[in-house]
């Protein structure tokens, strides 16, 4: 009786209404769309992988605990339950987030209650890597960067694949325009400007595939931006040229009504891909056929592997500015400082030669308060 009075007494003295309720309801709070501001809601696959972790790790140790009774072993129990050091500390994130959530709404009351680490607990634990000194947390290995010729290897062995000549082409175009693979299943042919002086693509979709469905909405981060592509690729693949064949087709497609939803590259069904279908048969066999999977099908090249040679060659083959690169490769920081980018979406039709092609990429004006945007070429051989 004393310790329930006591209980009443801590939640009267803190102002936190709702410590008396079971952690259920905090779980349900922090997963409810309805607390976050109209237009910052989560994503539809960050909130299917928050709902997971809480029906698979949190539930199970909190849902009949009052949340005033919460505490720190048992946010120990959650995170330990994880199998991996990784996994354990994406729960950690999930019960940082819980935990602020519930403060806000009188839930919780102790801040700290998230701040456990993952423990192995006889568990197997890789070797901490060495780093390189002064690098940031976001270096790319040279090793994990496919080569130019390895891209061209990949490329060859998806045109000899199911889907042929568009298969190449969509290679080439992940790698010279940094499109993630999710932008590319949803591009349509009206993203594009293939126009001699443009050769650009509005970056304003992604479809992304939730607990079985597809469903397409705002590229990640929901920042629209716009890439561009050369007129070669530097193994000499006319890359301008069969996009711009390519937008010719899907007009025609549309016409004819096979591919009516206007994508550059749908599934044989003419609509969306999923993920998991075109890696298992489209990718798998190139990759085994590219040498990017040895026999057991072990290898470090993936799909998203190919952003990372659009940047890199963008950086010290095309001598973009690195905030730039950002900016098409739709990253939140710079690949050299880290600094967030803010642009004007805002082009100009002016362009200049520099060897055999022109690039359209954004640069920055000195003196203005946003940055603006125009045409410039940069070397592509």
């Amino acid at each position: 009786m004393v310790s329930k009075v006591e209980k009443v007494k801590e939640r009267l003295a803190s102002g936190a209404e709702r410590l008396g309720l079971p952690g259920a309801a905090l779980i349900a709070h922090s997963l409810s769309p309805d607390r976050h501001p109209a237009g910052q809601q989560w994503s539809r696959k960050h909130a299917d992988t928050q709902r997971r972790l809480c029906e698979r790790f949190v539930a199970p140790v909190l849902a009949a605990v009052t949340c005033q009774d919460i505490s720190e072993s048992d946010m120990q129990q959650i995170v330990n339950s994880a199998p991996t050091k990784g996994e354990g500390d994406r729960l950690r994130r999930c019960m940082r987030a819980m935990v602020n959530a519930g403060i806000r709404r009188g839930y919780l009351v102790n801040s700290t209650l998230w701040d456990v680490p993952w423990q192995p607990e006889g568990r197997p634990v890789p070797d901490e890597e060495a780093k390189v000194q002064g690098e940031s947390a976001a270096w790319v290995d040279p090793a994990e960067i496919p080569s130019h010729g390895d891209v061209a290897k990949l490329a060859y062995a998806l045109s000899s694949g199911r889907r042929g000549e568009l298969g190449e082409l969509m290679a080439y175009t992940a790698a010279y325009s940094g499109l993630r693979q999710g932008e590319q299943f949803a591009l349509t042919a009206g993203q594009i400007a293939p126009a001699e002086g443009e050769r650009t693509i509005t970056v304003n979709r992604k479809v992304v595939e939730v607990s079985g469905k597809l469903h397409v909405e705002a590229p990640k981060m929901r920042k629209y931006r716009r890439t561009a592509y050369p007129v070669l690729t530097p193994d000499g693949y006319p890359l301008a040229e069969k996009i711009a064949a390519r937008v010719e087709a899907v007009r025609a497609e549309m016409a004819m009504g096979t591919n009516p939803l206007g994508l550059m590259f749908p599934s044989p069904r003419g609509t969306y891909w999923r993920a998991s279908n075109f890696d298992r048969r489209v990718l798998a066999p190139a990759y085994l056929d590219a040498g990017w999977r040895d026999a057991a099908r072990d290898g470090t090249w993936t799909w998203h592997s190919l952003r990372h040679v659009f940047c890199t060659t963008a950086l010290f083959t095309w001598k973009m500015d690195s905030r730039d690169v950002a900016s098409m490769a739709g990253h939140a920081k710079s690949p050299r400082d880290h600094r967030h980018v803010r642009w004007h979406d805002r082009w100009h039709p002016r362009t200049r030669t520099i060897g055999h092609s022109r690039l359209a990429v954004p640069v920055r004006h000195p003196g203005e308060g946003r940055a603006a945007v125009r045409v410039h070429a940069c070397m592509s051989d």
